[in-house]
């Protein structure tokens, strides 16, 4: 039986660089030995930001005028990831899986 998987991630600045870093596949080497590189040009966007996590938060913080401190613990961002497991997937298919990611979103 499939099942599924959600998980909320609050980042602080360190943390939201390593995320874009890992998300983004800016690095040869990754932590997470179940990623298989031959398969990352089937990744799409629901959402591709320009820039990266620490530039756009930059930039909201500007647009608004947010003020008040931000310490190097302080959370700026959370990440949330809907998917599930690898059954689940290989049963509804590739577009259905697509529609699975946008109806998450």
């Amino acid at each position: 039986m499939s099942y599924a998987i959600i998980r909320n991630e609050k980042l602080t600045r360190a943390k939201a660089m390593g995320a874009y870093k890992h998300n983004e596949r800016k690095t040869k080497n990754h932590s997470n030995k179940n990623i298989d590189s031959s398969k990352t040009e089937l990744n799409y966007y629901l959402k591709k930001n320009e820039l990266s996590y620490i530039k756009e938060f930059d930039r909201i913080k500007e647009k608004y005028n947010l003020k008040g401190q931000i310490r190097s613990n302080s959370n700026i961002m959370c990440e949330m990831v809907f998917t599930s497991d690898q059954k689940f997937f290989d049963e509804i298919g590739y577009e259905e899986s697509k529609r699975y990611f946008k109806e998450s979103y």
